[in-house]
């Protein structure tokens, strides 16, 4: 079935899917979009992994169509040219945005699953995509491309299902989250949940003040310092909000109000909740049952790119998983990026990326481009 420019399928009905804890769940929707088209062979389809709060909207399917997150990479002669690659994002499992998730309705109850919803990892995730491009006729993966939680995906099909793919390309995303960043997820996690709207997971609507707080929250991560000073002045604007305490905001406190306001009519809370805990979760460098790290035995080109600035997933943390996969012999790439956008460079300093990514897929793709 399709919505829009949102193609839909549903996977997993006659054999539930077996979770990482255990647990199982089926059937599951599963949203994406795609550009391009499948070769007969099967084998020019690139994977593409959104961030924490992405969909699988990655990019204009038409001029007049919604801005995606990847504008600037997707389209004629650009990085990832659709006359080339059969382009494939999905909304991830436990999302909100096509795909099953905790807002989705459960057919054993009738009910939305909300707080029953099981847990998941980014291994579970990605066993989903899996599913999906087998459905589709997807036989080899040029390559898996992601950012910040899309990097974590990115890294754990070079794990998982290395056969099928050709490399992947990890965009400021670590092989763990730091403690620091486990901090902010479980801050942003616990304003959601003192919300008193929260309701114990069934609320109605959104828990707004603590699901725009876990944003503002966030957007303090995304992006720097530096940054927040070059934009905001620290001059006031009036605030005409009755019964406000202050009749004057902070241009900083306007924009991060915003940003919270407007995520609320977007994302679900409780898939925040999730999803911000398989963040947290995602541990590759845990030894597996031969006794070695789990990332040891990839295998496949493994291109990581730093930012300098990045504030969620701190450069020393990068550099440091780039000397563990080089003394693993995993054939990785490492390059460093200077930003004032920090973690969010990636979505919006195509210019710098540009050059690292394109020259990675040409010398690792097994496609002729056609241009």
């Amino acid at each position: 079935m399709e919505l829009g420019t949102l193609k839909q399928i549903r996977l997993f009905e006659e054999t539930p899917l077996i979770l990482e804890n255990g647990e199982t769940i089926g059937a599951i929707d599963v949203g994406f979009e795609t550009y391009g088209e499948l070769s007969a062979s099967g084998d020019n389809c690139i994977l593409l992994e959104h961030a924490l709060t992405g969909t699988a909207h990655a990019a204009k399917h038409f001029e007049e169509d919604v801005a995606g997150w990847w504008d600037d990479f997707i389209g004629t002669g650009k990085t990832l040219d659709p006359a080339d690659y059969f382009l494939v994002c999905t909304n991830v499992f436990g999302g909100c945005s096509g795909t099953t998730g905790p807002s989705s309705i459960d057919p054993k109850t009738g009910a939305e699953y909300r707080l029953n919803f099981p847990g998941f990892s980014i291994k579970d995730i990605i066993k989903v995509q899996k599913a999906l491009l087998d459905a589709l006729g997807v036989f080899h993966v040029v390559s898996v491309i992601g950012g910040s939680m899309g990097g974590m995906q990115a890294t754990q099909w070079a794990i998982d299902y290395p056969e099928i793919t050709g490399s992947v390309i990890n965009l400021a995303s670590p092989l763990a989250a730091s403690p620091e960043a486990i901090g902010y997820n479980l801050i942003m996690r616990m304003a959601i949940l003192n919300d008193p709207d929260f309701n114990g997971g069934n609320y109605v609507g959104q828990p707004e003040g603590g699901l725009a707080t876990a944003r503002m929250v966030g957007m303090m991560t995304y992006r720097t310092s530096e940054l927040f000073s070059k934009r905001f002045e620290r001059f006031t604007v009036a605030d005409s909000s009755p019964g406000a305490f202050s009749k004057e905001h902070f241009q900083v406190e306007s924009y991060l109000q915003y940003q919270g306001d407007t995520f609320v009519e977007r994302f679900d809370a409780n898939s925040y909740l999730y999803l911000t805990k398989a963040i947290d979760l995602f541990d590759v460098t845990v030894n597996g049952i031969d006794e070695k790290p789990l990332f040891a035995g990839i295998q496949i080109p493994y291109l990581l790119v730093g930012v300098t600035s990045d504030q969620l997933f701190r450069i020393n943390d990068l550099r440091r998983d780039y000397e563990l996969l080089k003394d693993w012999h995993v054939p990785v790439t490492y390059y460093e990026v200077d930003s004032d956008y920090g973690h969010d460079a990636f979505l919006v300093e195509v210019e710098k990326f540009h050059p690292l990514i394109s020259t990675f897929l040409t010398q690792h793709s097994q496609i002729t481009l056609k241009k």
